[in-house]
């Protein structure tokens, strides 16, 4: 099954009736578009895999859900310099339930740009995006999905 593509909104609301697709040989469900959304808003943190002098990079960061957009801040660094360089990045937010062996993973593949608009600076300030570092964090990075997928792991029943 290839990835869910991020919809346009007007679209978007009808992938909430999309049924998921498990497989019954690996108990792994493909998350609907709607669900995958979900997840991604549910969890203050996530990781952004970068080409940094070529080689791949990935760094934690936390995050905001906005208008099917994933933003965060960033100061001057490695993050920068490589979204500078390569704006093409993945974005990878999940939850593991190591006991119980289940779990989920969202990954969106898309683009990386710096807000450089003050009206939507702005906007996004007002958002209160939660920061755990410490540190002014100079840059809003917006990231514009081409892609969402997503899957679940949900342990076998037993019987």
């Amino acid at each position: 099954m290839h990835g869910l593509k991020a919809l346009p909104s007007a679209v978007a609301a009808a992938d909430a009736w999309v049924m998921a697709v498990i497989d019954g040989r690996t108990w792994m469900e493909h998350l609907s578009l709607a669900r995958c959304w979900e997840l991604l808003a549910s969890q203050p943190v996530g990781r952004i895999g970068v080409l940094y002098d070529s080689a791949a990079e990935i760094y934690p960061v936390n995050h905001m859900v906005v208008d099917r957009t994933i933003v965060f801040r960033t100061d001057v660094g490695s993050k920068l310099s490589a979204l500078d360089r390569n704006p093409a990045v993945c974005y990878e937010v999940d939850a593991i339930d190591a006991e119980h062996t289940t779990g989920w993973s969202v990954l969106v593949k898309g683009r990386a740009s710096v807000v450089k608009d003050p009206a939507e600076q702005r906007y996004l300030d007002a958002q209160g995006l939660r920061h755990w570092s410490l540190g002014h964090k100079a840059h809003w990075i917006r990231i514009v999905p081409a892609e969402v997928t997503g899957r679940q792991i949900s342990s076998r029943s037993k019987g």
